[in-house]
């Protein structure tokens, strides 16, 4: 696993299982491997079988009650990643790791919304995906939410619209400067300087 071999690295969990079924670690590492392969319904198989495992193991000792909750805490992670799976998943969407830090989510969306912004032949739906996405992920409290798999919409900003001239794509709480890069690279930013005109009631973007 520390090699990132975690197609091999699952071969020989599943290996070391035929020999020891009930080992809660072994099904705790698989589940893990599981979780990274995105190989979600099966990760979650894992760490019930790891929790029922656990539990047996240790009885009602406070060691086990820390190992369990931990692994509890592992499932709905899991379960969280198997529900997104089934509709959006806001990492995907902007391209990066689910370890990933803010920087890191910042620079990803620069680089999408400009790739799907419409003003520059993107797709308007991607553009509007790209724009929920960072705006979830970009909030470390609705992100927390998002990764244990309570539903987040993200065109609510939490704050009744709340975008750039009441937007309805909110811009994900992008500053002001953030925006005005993207208006210097999109080449648009002679067309903010002058008044925002020319572009249906003024709106720079013109996808109202």
């Amino acid at each position: 696993m520390k090699l990132d071999r975690y197609e091999d690295a699952l071969v020989d969990t599943t290996s070391s299982l035929d020999l020891s079924p009930h080992s809660f670690k072994a099904l705790r590492t698989r589940a893990r491997i599981n979780l990274h392969l995105e190989h979600y319904d099966a990760s979650v198989a894992d760490f019930k079988s790891a929790i029922e495992q656990a539990d047996m193991e240790f009885s009602s000792s406070s060691a086990g009650d820390v190992e369990i909750r931990s692994l509890k805490a592992e499932l709905k992670k899991a379960e969280a990643a198997l529900k997104r799976s089934k509709t959006k998943d806001y990492y995907k969407v902007l391209g990066v790791n689910r370890d990933c830090d803010e920087a890191d989510i910042k620079k990803a969306y620069r680089k999408e919304s400009l790739k799907h912004h419409p003003d520059k032949g993107g797709d308007e739906e991607k553009f509007k995906l790209v724009v929920e996405a960072h705006s979830v992920l970009s909030d470390p409290r609705r992100r927390e939410r998002y990764d244990l798999g309570e539903d987040e919409d993200g065109m609510n900003n939490g704050g009744g619209g709340g975008g750039f001239g009441g937007s309805p794509f909110g811009f994900g709480g992008m500053s002001p400067m953030d925006m005005e890069e993207i208006f210097s690279r999109m080449g648009g930013q002679q067309q903010h300087s002058h008044g925002h005109g020319g572009r249906r009631g003024g709106n720079p973007f013109g996808f109202y």
